[in-house]
């Protein structure tokens, strides 16, 4: 069996996040996105993680009915940091492959990856990377003309909204408001 892993922290789901959950779902027979910085609400991470979580499987339940006859399993999974989001230490490498077995039942599968893939590698020790984990590395740029969820962000704070639909599944859309709030409460955090 094929296992698949989008790492992401989905502030919020974008049509580039879905691309790589397309293809990682093209690819595998189950697929895992993982909702990374799940313990976090601040100025960077102000979508709280039940938000983040609804606004997700929705945006992946829509994406499924395209597909016809079997499809994989896809699972959306929150994901606390070990430390901080710059943490990209070993230690961190341990933590996230830790999760993943945990969570997949699989020591072996690909992860999806678009957001600074250079780090991503310093994340592992080369015995893991040779053995367990292979990655998928997609240049942001690649994925969706390059979006990116701070630019959504952005286009949410400006109620830029006919640019906002181009760029974000209808889950994301529908909530735009109430994404808005929890932003600007999140700017109050200090």
């Amino acid at each position: 069996m094929k296992t698949g892993i989008v790492l992401a922290r989905l502030q919020p789901i974008h049509n580039g996040h879905l691309e790589l959950i397309e293809q990682a779902i093209d690819e595998n027979d189950q697929v895992f996105v993982f909702i990374g910085s799940a313990d976090k609400f601040n100025q960077r991470n102000p979508i709280p993680i039940n938000l983040r979580i609804e606004m997700a499987q929705e945006a992946i339940d829509n994406l499924l009915k395209k597909y016809s006859g079997a499809v994989p399993t896809v699972k959306v999974i929150p994901l606390d940091d070990l430390t901080d989001e710059s943490d990209n230490s070993h230690d961190w490498g341990f933590y996230l492959y830790s999760k993943i077995v945990t969570t997949t039942g699989d020591p072996y599968f690909t992860i999806y990856y678009s957001d600074g893939f250079e780090i991503i590698t310093t994340w592992f020790p080369p015995f893991i990377l040779r053995n367990n984990v292979s990655l998928k590395l997609i240049a942001r740029g690649a994925t969706c003309s390059g979006i990116s969820a701070t630019q959504v962000r952005n286009m949410i704070e400006t109620e830029n909204w006919e640019e906002l639909h181009k760029w974000v599944p209808e889950s994301v859309f529908t909530r735009r408001e109430s994404i808005r709030k929890h932003i600007e409460l999140a700017k109050l955090i200090k």
